[in-house]
């Protein structure tokens, strides 16, 4: 991601302090704790506020500053309060270590963004997540409550808000997900109202006193009100799908709740190097058909691209996509009858879906296989229904749907336990040995959230910027190597997610901050929910192998 200034104008008026600055400003006062408050000071600014400590909504976690300095911290989740113009997540933050802890970018998302944007509402079944308001783009720096210059004490509750792009009235509660390993916080009821933090000081001066006040000395327990930056009016939000990926033999299915985006397996569809369909590829466009006809928007056209992998010559794969695009388009068309657009098109090999080699330079006959395919993408009817629980349609990643899970407190009893090796080099240290467990899994919504911990036993403390458990084929998430396995269908779910911009997508999943030795912590992952009636999965863990009749709660 793209790494942002420490220095920053926004609007044009608010100057983010440097530490330099704080030290000249607090020379010129004299002041080195809260001292006398000026008369001009705002009535709390920063101080001891009375919030109340009622929410159980809270776990215990790591967070990092940097990839560095991993401290342990409790999340508590206070309320969501949405209004027609913005939501306001309030949180409250407790250094749960002995001594003090740096604030700056430990609950952001890159290393240059001290807010609290690493926080995400997820509508588990209308399939949205919403990203907190920023400057300008998805990688500007956060609204809301800031940590530059502040000191986590021990014991101190630190309140902190996040400013969100409005909810629809229809949602009546959301999951948190919050950046270190607390993870997810499901059932987080929604509240139709508004909240006014203390603002954060314009004056320089002023904002230095705000400091002080924060980071003068609090006894353990004092809740402590951060102050919060107001989001101007051109902003940038993000209220964004989430795509869920199906894989099955013949076919991977994406879906949202706006459209579903269906890529059939050329291998299956056509004999090497042809463009004629096989009699399977028959019955396969055919059960294609019928899912247009249940769940298409029929006034909006139907794409059809061909792909092909990355061997042969560029222009012979152009027209061999294109060849087998329109051989699909054809056998849908007839299957459809009237009253149907296509646009149909060969991209050849300029947009492969999974990585041609592995790590270690070889050939990888998977990606290949996956990028060989042609895919038809339709607008769905409406949102509603993608919430269609039941029928073929909950089995195709429909993005949405069922009903909110409630919070739950603790991961459940160990189902399994096991060893494994990092299945995807990326350290310098050699082959990582990690410890799993895994838990039971739960629904929230249209998604099944699978639960579980993972221990570095290399006797090595690894970066915790570098993915593990990497996927030549299924590439981007933390646990790229991970799914879970319908039993009865064979079909596997994949890490939902939503795109932010080109090329980038962020992921329903907790990754991982600092890999201790021996300590387990605590991760999830989002993956669409299979049928109704499916009670237990397999859990595809990567190098750890399959592990069977893992419970859904």
């Amino acid at each position: 991601m793209s790494k942002l200034s420490n220095n920053m104008v926004i609007a044009g008026k608010r100057v983010v302090l440097t530490v330099g600055l704080l030290a000249a400003v607090t020379a010129c006062t004299g002041r080195t704790g809260m001292g006398d408050a000026p008369a001009d000071a705002p009535a709390s600014s920063g101080g001891t506020v009375a919030l109340g400590r009622a929410s159980n909504i809270a776990r215990d976690g790591i967070f990092d500053v940097s990839r560095t300095n991993e401290a342990k911290f409790r999340v508590q989740i206070d309320g969501v309060l949405s209004g027609p113009k913005r939501t306001v997540l309030r949180v409250t933050v407790t250094n749960l270590e002995a001594t003090e802890q740096l604030g700056i970018d430990r609950f952001g998302d890159s290393s240059s963004d001290y807010s609290f944007v690493g926080f995400k509402l997820l509508d588990p079944v209308g399939g949205k997540l919403y990203h907190a308001y920023r400057l300008d783009n998805p990688y500007g720096l956060g609204f809301g409550s800031r940590l530059n210059e502040i000191k986590l004490q021990p014991g101190v509750h630190y309140s902190a808000v996040v400013y969100f792009p409005p909810l629809p009235q229809s949602v009546t509660a959301v999951t948190v997900l919050s950046p270190g390993t607390t993870g997810e916080f499901t059932g987080v009821p929604v509240t139709a109202g508004s909240y006014t933090a203390t603002p954060a000081a314009e004056d320089a001066r002023a904002r230095v006193r705000q400091i002080l006040a924060i980071n003068s000395p609090h006894p353990p327990g004092t809740t402590v009100e951060l102050p919060a930056v107001e989001p101007p009016a051109g902003a940038f939000s993000l209220a964004a799908d989430v795509s869920g990926l199906v894989v099955g033999p013949d076919r991977e299915t994406l879906s949202s709740s706006a459209q579903t985006s269906v890529a059939l397996r050329s291998d299956i569809l056509f004999d090497f190097g042809k463009a004629t369909l096989t009699a399977k590829a028959h019955t396969l466009v055919a059960e294609a058909a019928k899912e247009i006809t249940d769940g298409a928007d029929p006034s909006r056209p139907i794409s059809v691209v061909g792909h092909t992998d990355g061997k042969g010559s560029p222009s012979d794969n152009q027209k061999l996509s294109e060849q087998r695009a329109q051989a699909v388009e054809a056998q849908l068309r007839a299957a459809l009858g009237g009253g149907w657009q296509f646009t149909v098109s060969g991209k050849g090999e300029s947009e492969p879906l999974a990585e041609e080699r592995k790590p270690d330079g070889s050939d990888d006959p998977q990606g290949r296989a996956r990028n060989r395919r042609v895919e038809f993408t339709y607008p769905r009817k409406s949102a509603t229904g993608a919430a269609n629980a039941g029928g073929a349609a909950a089995t195709q990643a429909t993005g949405g749907g069922g009903r909110p899970a409630a919070f739950r407190a603790d991961n459940g009893t160990v189902v399994a336990e096991r060893d494994g090796t990092s299945d995807s080099q990326t350290d310098s240290v050699g082959p990582v040995k990690f410890h799993l467990r895994v838990y039971p899994f739960y629904r929230d919504g249209g998604y099944l959230v699978a639960v579980f911990d993972l221990a570095n036993v290399s006797g090595t403390k690894l970066d915790p910027g570098l993915n593990y458990f990497r996927s030549a084929a299924y590439p981007g998430p933390a646990y790229a190597s991970f799914g879970v396995i319908d039993p009865a269908t064979g079909a596997a779910y994949r890490t939902a997610y939503v795109a932010i911009a080109d090329n980038v997508n962020s992921y329903l999943d907790g990754q991982l901050h600092g890999w201790q030795t021996a300590q387990p912590q605590r991760a999830y992952m989002y993956v669409p929910a299979p049928p109704a009636g499916v009670t237990s999965v397999t859990f595809d863990a990567g190098p750890f192998g399959k592990i069977k009749n893992v419970p859904v709660n």
